[in-house]
């Protein structure tokens, strides 16, 4: 092969290598950017979660609610009911205290940023990113009803502890709902009985951490689901 040829195949060779580089280039680039926008959305998520906590906080303390805290985690806002007089005793209906707070709470979910979208150019600039990416925001009210694991009696028209747990949840559930006036889609009921507790079972103390209704206040992105 002539010096000529050598030299061309190996301008060629360069040439080829060079456009390879720029398309790898490009990709990483393209992947951060894309990493760059998916943490820009979620900080706008936690933002919203992190100042519905604070509205909430702030009208528990100011109101002196005692049968209802509140608490921030990963997922989102976390009401815990598990006092003595949350339930009329040995049932599943409201106390009047509870029905006092559980109002009190409803009113103001519909202010919490968590659950509406405001108008801002932000909120507006992120919901049109995830919509054209195929995603949609999906608020939630998730409310899990938990029990000890105390049997129920056997004469009891509450029957078990899967019953008493679902029924104190959708009573939460529908004293939230009546209150705050937001579609029903956003909430749903769970009763897990005594199988999640988060405390033993053998003596008082735990027992009574492990009788208690969670209410999960939440949202997220989620895939647009194709029709």
């Amino acid at each position: 092969m002539s010096v000529a040829n050598e030299r061309a195949k190996s301008a060629w060779l360069l040439a080829f290598g060079d456009v390879m580089t720029l398309l790898i280039t490009f990709f990483i680039m393209m992947i951060a950017i894309n990493k760059g926008e998916v943490s820009k959305i979620q900080v706008w998520v936690d933002d919203r979660v992190t100042a519905s906590y604070i509205l909430l906080q702030s009208e528990i303390e100011k109101q002196n609610l005692t049968v209802i805290r509140a608490n921030r985690n990963v997922n989102g806002i976390v009401l815990t009911i598990n006092r003595a007089n949350a339930f009329q005793s040995g049932g599943f209906k409201s106390s009047e205290q509870l029905s006092a707070e559980l109002q009190v709470i409803g009113q103001l979910l519909p202010n919490m940023p968590v659950l509406g979208l405001d108008q801002s150019r932000e909120s507006i600039e992120v919901i049109q990113q995830a919509n054209a990416e195929g995603y949609e925001w999906l608020a939630e009210v998730t409310v899990e009803g938990h029990t000890d694991n105390d049997s129920i009696d056997p004469r009891s028209r509450l029957r078990n502890n899967w019953f008493l747990s679902t029924m104190r949840a959708q009573a939460v559930m529908q004293e939230l709902y009546a209150a705050s006036a937001l579609p029903a889609s956003l909430f749903s009921v769970s009763g897990y009985g005594e199988f999640q507790p988060i405390a033993s079972n053998e003596g008082a103390a735990g027992k009574d951490q492990n009788r208690r209704v969670e209410v999960l206040i939440s949202a997220h992105f989620q895939e647009r689901l194709i029709e």
